[in-house]
């Protein structure tokens, strides 16, 4: 089969990164220990691939991501069709939806240790955590893109709502729930491996870390090859699968032809929703006990020393600094990658699979090679937060260049414009929605790789007090400061929220 041009660049960039790579590490242009040669990394892997605890490792570690990636489906199939039928519940919980990357779940790893024990359940649960939400964004969006039709003819067929969902609902919105399944595809791996990282004893994950503690940096870089290869295989193989249930509804969003919800609904919905969650909060304190989690009124009497205290405001200041700078560094970069990628379609069929699987690889395997470079610094905690938002911004301006208006870029030519001329008044000013997207999308996360940043390696910051209080078990601090942290992720999302809705129907 003839090979396309696209994927010819793509193959011959990717050899020249390698090559180049393997003479920098030979010539010794770079610091010993910073990074290792290529072909020593497949020397190593290959000679790892011969043990049995590489592969016990890699066993544990994949059963427990298949487990939460299958049952982040299942439950985020229901939940987003439950989500969809009730349109002022989905308005209340939306800030909570774009909020949910930014929420620190491996905080609750001691809770979870505390009603499943020290096994990989608690591990699963995590990875569950940050798949389902994919899932649930990917069918809400799918069904808000079904055409009416569809709907009318389940009616008229008189199924019930069970049949109309699986018959009708989900299968027309097959190719944004399978969206949504590559994105959790990537999160489970990023909860799992996260979960062994920091706090398990067992696992590929913890493989990895054990070998940054104990600076094996082949070792190490042997590991990280091995997954970059693994997930690539299966973003790859979820690429194509994908292409088989891509079809065009051409249907508008149900919310932009629905009602309005009122501003007293979201109110009554907001009431509703902060008393299940405190009273779940309560009750799950009386089963477990204090020492696994803190009650509401344990952790309100905390926060008040804390929010008094010089101490908290200086690593306050050092989390939120560090997220401004991620957040602006990870959305110019990706604005001005998108958009220089964006502008040929030759590029934009080389580049876009090799992002897609740069977003699928888990990040958090990759913070010791931060660190290698960086250091336990301010630098790091940067560079890695922004790493978790580049990707979303560029790929989102990437779409959004592409699928622009075809006349608006005859227009320019029409007006003999150049390159740079019409990138500046043209695509840029069309595409200003979808950079607000971007940003909505990239906060959160980035705000998560900031956070995750400081509990690795960082004297100060939010992730910082979270770690701390973690080793001392200092449940009333963790639920402190997570409350906070998820109290400021979703305010500043609402109004991001707001700014898109705005951008999108100015």
């Amino acid at each position: 089969m003839r090979m396309t041009r696209a994927s010819a660049i793509r193959l011959w960039t990717i050899v020249a990164i390698i090559v180049g790579l393997e003479i920098v590490c030979r010539m010794h242009w770079v610091r010993p220990g910073l990074i290792v040669a290529p072909s020593v990394m497949v020397i190593e892997i290959v000679r790892l691939m011969g043990t049995a605890a590489f592969w016990s490792s890699v066993w544990i570690s994949t059963r427990s991501f298949l487990i939460a990636f299958v049952l982040a489906m299942i439950a985020g199939c229901i939940i987003g069709l439950v989500l969809h039928a009730f349109p002022r519940v989905r308005s209340t919980v939306e800030p909570l939806i774009s909020s949910w990357y930014a929420l620190p779940f491996f905080v609750v790893y001691p809770l979870l240790i505390v009603l499943f024990g020290m096994n990989e359940k608690p591990i699963i649960l995590i990875g569950f955590l940050y798949a389902v939400m994919a899932v649930i964004i990917g069918v809400l969006n799918g069904l808000d893109r079904i055409p009416a039709v569809f709907t009318r003819t389940g009616r008229l067929l008189r199924i019930n709502d069970i049949q109309q969902a699986w018959f009708v609902s989900l299968p027309a919105a097959a190719p944004y729930v399978f969206t949504g399944a590559k994105l959790a595809f990537g999160y489970a791996i990023t909860g799992v491996l996260g979960s062994e990282f920091i706090l398990a004893n067992a696992g590929y994950g913890y493989d990895i870390a054990f070998a940054y503690n104990n600076f094996a940096d082949k070792t190490m870089y042997a590991l990280l090859l091995f997954l970059l290869v693994a997930v690539a295989l299966i973003t790859i193989g979820l690429e194509r699968a994908s292409r088989a249930v891509e079809h065009r509804s051409g249907a508008p969003r149900v919310s932009d032809v629905q009602k309005p919800v009122t501003m007293a609904s979201r109110l009554a919905a907001s009431v509703i929703i902060t008393a299940v969650l405190l009273s779940a909060w309560q009750i799950t304190h009386f089963v477990v006990g204090q020492e696994a989690l803190a009650s509401p009124w344990v952790t309100l009497q905390r926060l008040v020393p804390l929010l008094t205290g010089e101490e908290f405001w200086t690593h306050v200041r050092e989390t939120f600094l560090a997220l401004g700078f991620s957040l602006l560094l990870s959305c110019v970069l990706g604005a001005i990658l998108g958009a220089l990628v964006g502008m040929s379609a030759t590029a934009t069929a080389a580049v876009t699979p090799v992002i897609v699987t740069l977003y699928a690889l888990p990040k958090i395997a990759l913070y010791p090679v931060v660190l290698l470079f960086f250091g336990v610094s301010f630098a790091a905690k940067v560079v890695f937060g922004a790493m978790y938002g580049f990707i979303p911004m560029m790929l989102i301006v990437i779409n959004a260049i592409q699928s622009m208006n075809p006349a608006l870029r005859k227009t320019a030519r029409v007006m003999c414009l150049s390159h740079v001329q019409t990138l500046g008044t043209v695509v840029l000013p069309a595409m200003v929605p979808e950079v607000v997207t971007g940003v909505r999308v990239s906060f959160s996360i980035t705000f998560l790789g900031v956070m995750i940043g400081e509990m690795f390696g960082s004297p100060r910051g939010l992730g910082y007090v979270l770690m701390r209080s973690i080793t001392i078990n200092d449940t009333a601090t963790i639920m402190g400061v997570t409350v906070l942290v998820g109290i400021f992720a979703v305010v500043v999302n609402a109004s991001l929220v707001a700014l898109d809705n705005a951008a999108h129907h100015a």
